[in-house]
């Protein structure tokens, strides 16, 4: 990551920013050329993380072992859907391929190298899109061993300063993010008529400027003595949500990109944290930085999200494992009662 573009000569700062501009990178070369990085930078895992403990320490404790999912955290479902097989062609290739963005994973080849492979290489390009397309297909309509596919799923594990606070987000391979989101533009609508506004985070069109000017006019409307909004946001969410019960939830609700699913979290993807050798194992939860994450992560907390509906008390709002409520003080009191008694059994 470079640094602040404060702490160097204008004319480095400008050849890296034409260099991004080249290059697609468009958003972060106006957050580079302006200095507004969204976080204080990349740490190196020897780093001071504060409270005693390095980044290597926090990493580790952000990344926990599998637990014995709460049976609760599952949905009931006495007859599964039928699985689906998933259609995927090069020309579904050929669309994500010019939407791809971001730094590279353990290959070391980023989103631009891959778009110059998959596009701007005749026949060539054409056999990879091709050979893509079957991979996805592979991964969507059958279960692949672990070991077959253990590689590709590695991530390199990146700590980010939240200021204060590390943030970690695995990079996973372009190409494996390519599946991901070929999967997501040919079966993510499944996702979004299944949580509607229950769970905004599933994709929905507008869902977040809808929620912000409902809740704004809830707010508004409720003001008075013995009313409040209560925000809340769920610590380390995405690495310790129950994997096994958000892979079951996705069987029932996403049936059609279930086993694609089963085969990204069957195993332990291997983490290496960049700037040294080491490397963690991701056990529970879901990846940040996988296109599939945010998806996976609203299905698994779906049951939780619907068991504290309850629109005659309160109004709430979810994006994620951040959630809002607005109500009399002792609803309020009641629908946070209940978010920490249940909120656990969903990891």
């Amino acid at each position: 990551m470079p640094k602040s573009v404060t702490q160097m000569s204008e004319e480095k700062a400008i050849n890296l920013f034409s260099g991004m501009i080249l290059q697609g990178k468009i958003r972060q070369a106006v957050c580079f050329i302006t200095d507004r990085s969204e976080t204080g930078g990349i740490l190196c895992p020897d780093d001071d993380a504060g409270k005693g403990k390095t980044v290597q320490e926090v990493l580790e404790s952000k990344h926990p072992e599998q637990r014995e999912p709460d049976p609760e955290a599952f949905i009931i479902c006495k007859d599964l859907p039928v699985l689906i097989d998933v259609d995927v062609t090069a020309d579904h290739m050929l669309k994500i391929a010019s939407t791809l963005s971001g730094g590279a994973g353990v290959s070391a080849l980023d989103a631009a190298q891959w778009q110059n492979l998959l596009l701007k290489q005749g026949g060539a390009s054409e056999n990879l899109r091709e050979a893509m397309a079957a991979l996805t297909r592979r991964l969507a309509n059958n279960i692949v061993e672990w070991d077959d596919i253990r590689a590709m799923k590695a991530n390199k594990l990146i700590a980010l300063d939240k200021c204060p606070g590390v943030r970690p987000i695995g990079i996973g391979d372009v190409a494996a993010r390519l599946c991901a989101k070929v999967m997501i533009y040919i079966t993510g609508d499944d996702v979004q008529s299944e949580c509607l506004a229950d769970q905004i985070c599933s994709g929905l069109k507008s869902g977040i400027e809808g929620s912000i000017h409902s809740f704004r006019n809830l707010f508004n409307d409720l003001a008075q003595d013995g009313w409040g909004l209560l925000l809340m946001d769920a610590s380390n969410a995405f690495n310790s949500i129950s994997r096994s019960a958000a892979i079951w939830n996705s069987r029932v609700l996403w049936f059609r990109c279930s086993r694609f699913i089963f085969n990204s979290y069957r195993g332990f993807a291997i983490l290496f944290i960049a700037g040294s050798k080491r490397f963690l194992l991701s056990k529970e939860g879901v990846t940040q930085g996988d296109p599939l994450a945010m998806l996976v992560y609203g299905l698994g907390m779906l049951p939780l999200t619907r068991k504290l509906k309850n629109p005659d008390k309160w109004k709430q709002n979810w994006y994620a494992d951040d959630s809002s409520c607005i109500a009399a003080f002792e609803a309020l009191v009641e629908w946070l009662n209940l978010l920490l008694l249940d909120g656990p059994k969903y990891g």
